[in-house]
């Protein structure tokens, strides 16, 4: 199975955006306009393509030769996963239940709704804080569609669509979501830390979490010793090094969860373990964002615990 993900933004039609996403959500579709002129409501693929090869001739080098019909036609199948999102910035997954149709319920022939490529699905709603890091930065792009191509953003899919949905629909890889912090993204990772910090005490200050900061992630205080302090976090298997920041003011928190620390140990310097961080997590389960929650789930449920 695979993963994608939708936008929901017809330029043709009369309906509103949000008429046009209220009829996906009533009817049990995803989908794409570039409807036929000829008022079909249902058409097979060659009488589709025929027919829409002639509307549309004078925009194919544009929309490189109806690639999206095509990826919807070609990759997108029963039993993938995708996700979308509405005009206010809310969250669905959806679980695939067909294939490519040529298909315009009367409603949308009524009130001008333009999606008319379109495949079936059965829908889930998903709060913001259990939507993934890189799916809502997949929603930046402005391609319609797009496959999701990250093995644990994929796993964590399976496991929200299996909670969701109630029943375990999809097995888990285990060598690819065993491990929480491969499931978390750089910006994730950062908040899980942000937030621990918070726990110990430190009080982390928000404008100094910028992106174009080379050598921390935030500036932290401490109200009681108004001891400044600051972060750096690395995923992956970029590793830090203590030697880097021995010179720095004040307290340094690293973090690296494979342990990826280098240079000697230094008295300004603290270096985090994932143990710190996970026992946080167990900690404070009940008031976290439901992203870092159901990833522990998963964590526990791959290993037994």
């Amino acid at each position: 199975m695979r993963v994608h993900r939708i936008h929901i933004r017809p330029y043709g039609g009369e309906a509103s955006l949000e008429e046009t996403f209220a009829y996906c959500l009533k009817q049990g579709v995803l989908g794409i306009g570039w409807r036929l002129a000829s008022g079909k409501t249902e058409a097979s693929w060659e009488e589709y393509l025929a027919e829409a090869q002639e509307i549309f001739k004078d925009a194919r080098d544009v929309h490189k030769d109806f690639w999206a019909q095509r990826y919807i036609k070609d990759q997108v199948k029963p039993g993938d996963l995708v996700w979308t999102r509405d005009t206010q910035g809310n969250y669905y997954l959806a679980k695939v239940l067909s294939g490519w149709e040529y298909w315009m319920h009367p409603e949308a022939v009524e009130k001008g709704i333009d999606i008319a490529n379109i495949f079936r699905v059965t829908f889930r709603p998903v709060d913001l804080d259990a939507v993934p890091g890189k799916i809502i930065a997949s929603f930046r792009a402005a391609r319609t569609i797009q496959g999701i191509n990250s093995p644990p953003t994929v796993e964590y899919t399976k496991f929200l669509w299996n909670k969701l949905s109630g029943h375990q629909e999809y097995q888990l890889d285990e060598k690819v979501a065993s491990d929480p912090f491969e499931l978390l993204d750089d910006e994730e990772t950062e908040d899980l830390v942000f937030l621990y910090l918070q726990d110990q005490g430190w009080y982390v200050v928000p404008g100094s979490r910028k992106g174009d900061t080379m050598r921390y992630e935030f500036y932290v205080v401490h109200p009681k010793t108004g001891e400044r302090g600051m972060v750096q976090v690395k995923t992956g298997n970029t590793p830090l090094d203590r030697n880097a920041y021995a010179s720095a003011p004040g307290t340094v928190f690293l973090f690296q969860p494979h342990g990826r620390y280098l240079g000697e140990e230094k008295p300004n310097v603290r270096c985090l373990t994932r143990d710190e961080l996970l026992g946080f997590v167990e900690r404070a389960y009940a008031w976290l964002p439901k992203r870092h929650r159901f990833v522990m789930d998963l964590h526990r449920e791959l290993s037994g615990n």
